[in-house]
């Protein structure tokens, strides 16, 4: 299984950038795909969870202490999950999609300033491996680094049996003590990541009992304790041994440490400023096991920066990128029309699945005035008009958003609405004493008008900016917009040196608020924290948060903080879609549902591959007009009536 949601879960939100790919052949020089396995067995029964168990033990390890003949008597394991990729998925070929800009670090994510992006979180989860990872349907535990594992009756002790087959991938052996030095590297303070630090800070130092046998105790009861220890990525202690958080952030910074996962990235294979290429590994040491059959089939994948969305679009169109994602309306509704969809040569699909929408808004910077005034931040809220921002310019594909964890057993239905409202707004501002007018008919303070920046890094958001611009104008509110690249942004951001920033956090299926809201990081820069919201209840909330191990609970605690952030205003919240628009070229296999049940866009990567068959029938239809392919459903809705969802879902230590 993947551990790209108990990453999510270690840190908080991730930065969303805008990506897309697609293309009807592999480019000239990639390795095309292997012949069709239509008639491989769809029965999980007839994968094994680990094939050729502890071939690979160091024959001086006893079997009590996890070495050859181990028998799991006493420990957890779990050999029930099904398999999320799909077997009959080929090997080869190339993907190739697009980011928005070159990234300021390839670093692991979550380690170090700047690291915490979209496609860090992709790469983190190609390259990197944890302990356990989370089925997607059931968010029950999963064997990935480690076979087995053991949680003391009291909660606070766990101990993990490493699977002795595992290798890094120079092909050293994965050790015990391989965890203990990840925990000390992630408490590193030369790192720069407080969030890290304050998730594993929970932690005292682990115990390497074996070779193969790692123990680690909390000190405080946290039913996220054992989830987040479990999907720590592990790093190499043989290379950790040369390298402290400071060396990591001067010298790594396109540079990955060797990593346990299915991919692998070169210094070679980074372009700076134009793309980066993630290679498959050919001695993956868990390829055949049960949680990976049917994924990471592509050879390659190629990240491409394209820093305009257009442009984006032009080069899928022509077959230069093998999937687009589209984040614009209009795009969508008007441009998806063309010769080539209504031939079925580009599949357009709207995916509709329980991935959490996470928040989309412009936040406040409140260490700044007037933005520490509430009054401020709501009078500018009620001054955005998305009701005709959705009717006009999105075609009526978003509701406005009004939580934190929309569309999420946690969101709080009795969340201020924010309906347009520019006369409440304007009695607001006077109260904050922005109740004079210059001989511009600005808004004016002690002489000085109310002018705002908005910095921003996807150009198309100009298209509705614009609009809030003119309405801010209308009633003596000056607004400035700073485009900005994606790598600026995040820099002036985690720096906080903006005003109003626009902003789209990926969701999380279970919500951790400490790392986002909790007020020890309002004021370090390198945080989630970016607005400065600090409130004493909140971090109540927090503390009692962690030790509530009923969902019922914990959904009450998360909707009592969203009713807080809500009425705080540190976000103008925006819109929201449960659904994921994608087109791609017809050459591509995937399993049913195209993304996984809590899935996006970077699924692809994983889950997909080159259909021989498919590939053949869209050469055919490129070299003869008059072949007509099938389309398929535009709207897909697999997810939607299968499978359990989250806030059924108990995943606690407890498990």
């Amino acid at each position: 299984m993947v551990n790209r949601v108990v990453q999510l879960l270690l840190l908080g939100l991730v930065t969303v950038a805008a990506c897309g790919g697609g293309a009807p052949a592999p480019e000239p020089g990639s390795a095309a795909p292997a012949a069709s396995r239509a008639a491989v067995s769809l029965d999980k029964a007839d994968y094994p969870v680990f094939p050729d168990a502890d071939a690979g033990a160091d024959p001086s390890v006893s079997a009590e202490d996890g070495g050859q003949g181990f028998t799991g008597e006493g420990w957890q394991t779990n050999t029930e999950f099904d398999m999320v990729g799909d077997p009959r998925a080929v090997e080869g070929g190339r993907l190739r999609e697009y980011i928005p800009d070159f990234p300021g670090t390839l670093r692991l994510f979550g380690f170090g300033p700047e690291s915490n992006t979209q496609l860090n979180l992709q790469l983190s989860g190609l390259v990197y491996e944890s302990l356990l990872g989370l089925d997607p349907m059931t968010y029950d535990y999963v064997p990935a680094l480690a076979t087995h594992w053991q949680i003391s009756d009291d909660k606070l002790a766990y101990r993990f049996r490493i699977d002795p087959n595992a290798r890094w991938s120079d092909g050293t052996p994965v050790v015990a003590d391989d965890v203990v030095a990840t925990w000390h590297f992630a408490m590193d303070k030369g790192l720069q990541s407080p969030s890290l630090q304050l998730s594993f800070g929970k932690f005292d130092p682990p115990v390497a009992e074996s070779k193969y046998i790692v123990r680690v105790t909390t000190n405080q009861l946290n039913w996220r304790n054992f989830l987040y220890f479990s999907g720590l990525p592990i790093l190499p202690a043989h290379v950790l041994a040369d390298i402290d958080g400071e060396a990591y952030l001067r010298d790594y910074n396109f540079k990955l440490l060797p990593g346990t996962g299915p991919y692998t990235l070169d210094e070679a294979d980074i372009d700076k400023g134009n793309s980066v290429t993630i290679r498959r590994r050919s001695d993956y040491w868990a390829e055949a096991y049960r949680r990976n059959v049917g994924l990471h089939n592509f050879d390659e994948i190629r990240e491409v920066v394209v820093r305009e969305q257009n442009l984006a679009f032009e080069m899928f169109k022509k077959g230069d990128l093998d999937y687009y994602y589209f984040y614009v309306s209009r795009m969508w509704v008007e441009e998806t029309n063309f010769d080539r969809i209504e031939r079925g040569l580009i599949q357009k699909r709207k995916i509709y699945n329980s991935n959490p929408v996470g928040v989309q808004g412009l936040a406040f910077n409140t260490r700044r005035s007037p933005y520490d005034d509430i009054r401020v931040r709501k009078a500018l809220a009620l001054l955005m008009d998305r009701d005709t921002l959705i009717e006009k310019l999105f075609y009526g594909e978003y509701a406005p958003m009004t939580s934190y964890y929309a569309a999420t057993p946690y969101e709080n239905p009795s969340n201020p609405r924010n309906e347009y409202d520019p006369e409440q707004a304007l009695a607001l501002l006077a109260e904050a004493g922005w109740d004079s007018r210059d001989s511009e008919g600005r808004l004016t303070r002690d002489g000085q008008p109310l002018v705002i920046e908005l910095l921003y890094s996807q150009q198309g958001s100009e298209l509705w900016m614009t609009v809030f611009q003119e309405d801010l104008r209308r009633v003596g509110i000056g607004l400035n917009l700073r485009l900005a690249t994606p790598e600026t942004l995040f820099k002036l951001v985690m720096e906080r040196e903006f005003d109003l920033v626009s902003m789209a956090w990926g969701g999380l299926e279970f919500p951790n608020p400490e790392t986002s809201f909790h007020s020890s990081l309002a004021d370090p820069d390198n945080t989630n924290n970016i607005t400065g919201f600090k409130n004493s209840r909140v971090d109540e909330l927090c503390a009692a948060y962690d030790k509530m191990f009923n969902i019922d609970e914990r959904v009450a605690a998360i909707q009592e903080i969203d009713s807080i952030l809500a009425n705080e205003y540190h976000y103008i919240l925006a819109w929201q879609a449960p659904f994921h628009r994608i087109a791609y070229w017809n050459t591509f296999g995937h399993p049913e549902g195209i993304l996984s049940k809590s899935g996006d866009q970077t699924d692809i990567a994983s889950l997909w591959w080159i259909d021989p068959e498919r590939e053949a029938r869209l050469a055919e239809a490129m070299r003869d007009s008059s072949v007509q392919l099938e389309v398929g459903e535009t709207e897909d809705r697999y997810w939607l009536t299968r499978g359990a969802t989250s806030d059924t879902v108990n995943v606690s230590a407890e498990r």
